[in-house]
């Protein structure tokens, strides 16, 4: 049994409880749709990092290609990969990132 904080659903499901992972944010960035990377702040022992992309603009259904993203140590990068045919275009993203 877990001791400190516990959070029921009104079901009687444990929701959350302080052994859990919760996922922390540490920050975003904004890709401008170019290519890039940035030093991410250490996260504790034991943790693991992710991120989640979010496009800003309109992706036109296919046409808006969001970037790949790559995390290697402290560094997050992003690169976009795609053709210009058929008018698809880098869509300008943000990028959060933090630890669970």
């Amino acid at each position: 049994m877990a001791t400190g904080l516990e959070v029921y659903g009104s079901d009687g499901r444990l929701l959350v409880n302080m052994t859990m992972s919760i996922s922390q944010h540490q920050g975003d960035v904004v890709t401008n749709a170019t290519g890039g990377a940035i030093t991410l702040p250490d996260i504790p022992a034991g943790k693991r990092r992710f991120y989640i992309v979010v496009p800003l603009v309109d992706t036109q259904q296919w046409k808006g290609k969001k970037p790949g993203v790559t995390i290697s140590g402290n560094t997050l990068s992003w690169q976009y990969q795609h053709s210009t045919w058929f008018g698809q275009f880098s869509a300008n993203c943000r990028i959060y990132y933090g630890y669970y």
